[in-house]
């Protein structure tokens, strides 16, 4: 199973609901992991950089202003007004243009095609494609979009190691032989390919659950290939310099440097 459409409202609505937290937790710049891990692999995936990005769930617009800033022309969207109001107030001044798109719906996504910029030099969506109901129609419609051989780059938590029902983080003591104790961290994995929609956070505190749409690397990357794309770059960030150091008494991906919480692809569409 890829998409699942009967769960679509409830995704864009928990987002609307977790907007002004989510906006909070982010700041202008993003988060530990969007600023270690995502944003600057997406970079590197993106050089040499286009005059025109357009950007799919871009939440608070963090990595649109960024491009802004470099010298991009960018057009931001998401499901969720609430998120793009929030866009919009930290964004002033920068030449980026921001609308509502349900990325799920194939005439939105066909719209994009007329849009200012486009064809567009590249595409991204960051850390989303596990929160869209449906991604099908973005790997069906986004060529529309695109100049020829322009990448779609996308970020997701990693398919093979997503915390949720079936994947945990551990840590566990053990005793040598020669009586030394050894601390010892990882992730345990009871399923790999039963896979569905599970109810989670995507920070600590926030006001609603929401759903996660979880694919393994099959289905994602068939997903794309049988429409076309090909893959001709990928990144498996870990963290490698100790963390945030704010999850005391949690476990933590700080502490785990040798396998990587994030995926990040470049795909390209063949026409």
């Amino acid at each position: 199973m890829v998409d699942y459409p009967d769960h679509n409202a409830e995704s864009i609505e928990a987002w609307e609901q977790n907007a002004e937290f989510w906006d909070e937790a982010q700041g202008d710049d993003g988060n530990y992991w969007q600023r270690v891990l995502v944003f600057p692999n997406t970079l590197d995936l993106l050089q040499p950089l286009p005059a025109s990005v357009v950007e799919i769930a871009c939440g608070n617009g963090n990595f649109a202003r960024q491009l802004a800033r470099l010298g991009v022309s960018v057009t931001a969207t998401d499901g969720s007004q609430a998120q793009l109001d929030a866009a919009r107030q930290r964004s002033e001044g920068l030449p980026i243009n921001l609308f509502k798109l349900d990325a799920t719906d194939r005439a939105q996504l066909a719209a994009l095609s007329g849009a200012k910029d486009a064809p567009f030099g590249a595409a991204v969506c960051n850390m989303a494609l596990m929160d869209i109901a449906e991604i099908t129609p973005i790997f069906d419609m986004l060529p529309l979009a695109l100049a020829e051989g322009a990448p779609f780059i996308f970020s997701v938590l990693h398919p093979a190691f997503t915390p949720g029902p079936h994947v945990r983080l551990f840590q566990e003591r053990t005793e040598t032989t020669d009586g030394r104790l050894i601390e010892e961290s990882g992730v345990r994995i009871t399923s790999y390919h039963n896979r569905g929609v599970h109810q989670g956070v995507a920070v600590f505190g926030q006001p609603a659950i929401q759903p996660y749409f979880e694919r393994t690397l099959t289905e994602l990357f068939e997903t794309a290939f049988n429409r076309g794309w090909v893959l001709d770059g990928i990144r498996e960030p870990a963290i490698t310099d100790g963390g945030k150091g704010d999850a005391e008494g949690r476990l933590s991906w700080d502490h785990l440097p040798d396998i990587p919480p994030v995926m990040v692809a470049r795909l390209r569409h063949r026409g």
